[in-house]
């Protein structure tokens, strides 16, 4: 009896120690990355490659697929592999487009890691605050694949895949998986 009691104390302990362990990957991942941003932000807007360096710095933290699927949610399943690999590509586009513009306009931005929490085995949640003009609140869905990549993004309350979702699934209930992807793609243009 006293051999299991044992047993079952160092199963436990490992359990934690394992827990622990990975308790602040995935803000650590977002530290590097938004400290990256941050500091291409600061050089000057005409610096050579400046935009590209942006998007690969995005593209290191962000899940395209993960952050696609869950966007379109279950009218994922009925678009097919073509389809669902260009509408990523144009709603990729589409996110670099708004929101790195949106950054840009905050070279001066302060972010703040308020806590990392889990939300499963393998996710996990980021909250921050930037501290520009005012205080916003961002808090960073993550998932564990690999590695921890973000999979949503709740800005101010509000969550970019949800706020998505909701206007897709309006334009699918009467038009193709087809014509969402064009209209994405002239909105990615258009930003």
């Amino acid at each position: 009896m006293r051999i299991r009691v044992l047993c079952a104390l160092f199963a436990a302990f490992v359990l934690a120690a394992a827990q622990t362990a990975q308790a602040g990957q995935a803000m650590d991942t977002l530290k590097a990355t938004v400290d990256e941003v941050l500091a291409i932000l600061k050089t000057p807007a005409d610096t050579p490659r400046r935009e590209d360096k942006l998007e690969a710095a995005a593209s290191r933290v962000f899940d395209p697929q993960e952050l696609a699927r869950r966007t379109v949610g279950v009218h994922w399943k009925s678009f097919s592999p073509d389809e669902q690999a260009q509408f990523t590509t144009a709603f990729v586009k589409l996110l670099e487009r708004t929101y790195l513009r949106r950054m840009e306009s905050y070279p001066n931005a302060q972010v703040v890691y308020l806590s990392e929490s889990p939300l499963g085995d393998n996710q996990a949640e980021v909250a921050t605050k930037v501290i520009a003009e005012r205080e916003i609140p961002i808090v960073y869905r993550f998932i564990k694949k690999e590695d921890w990549k973000v999979y949503d993004v709740v800005i101010e309350g509000v969550s970019l895949v949800q706020n998505y979702r909701n206007q897709f699934n309006q334009i699918l209930a009467t038009q193709s998986p087809a014509q969402l992807i064009a209209r994405i793609e002239s909105m990615g243009q258009t930003q």
